[in-house]
């Protein structure tokens, strides 16, 4: 369960992504009624699009999902990145970078710092499995 300023800043992290979309043209479905482990989708065909599946258990890790389809549709990796084995791995990765900076990103327009790394990731609900992403040159305020 969130604490109530938990709460405020994963509404205000959603509304600065959903922001973001609209800025770059890109659609948002935002579905609170999938199944808790639906996975949230991106599309570019036939135009840019996001699904976020607002339902995701853990709840924490949905800006990060978030940010993460963004990516993808940026980049135009949605389709192509399953196309071979290498192609997803370097689609997943380049997503996932995107998202980490995009994250990144609201903080610096917020004045948002954090002691470590790992906070900022626990913040955000970036998965353990991808803080090795964080060692490199991440613009997260610490």
């Amino acid at each position: 369960m969130m604490t109530s300023e938990e709460r405020e800043r994963f509404d205000d992290v959603l509304a600065f992504l959903m922001n973001f979309c609209q800025d770059h043209g890109i659609g948002v479905v935002y579905n609170k009624t999938l199944p808790p482990k639906a996975r949230s989708k991106s599309y570019n065909t036939p135009s840019d699009l996001v699904v976020v599946n607002g339902n995701w258990k853990p709840e924490t890790e949905v800006p990060f999902i978030f940010a993460h389809e963004i990516g993808h549709t940026i980049e135009g990796t949605p389709f192509f990145n399953k196309i071979a084995y290498l192609g997803t791995l370097k689609g997943e990765y380049s997503a996932n970078r995107f998202a980490i900076n995009l994250l990144s990103m609201y903080c610096l327009e917020n004045d948002i710092w954090y002691e470590t790394y790992y906070d900022f990731a626990k913040s955000f609900g970036i998965p353990k499995d991808k803080w090795y992403l964080l060692e490199g040159d991440v613009y997260a305020r610490v």
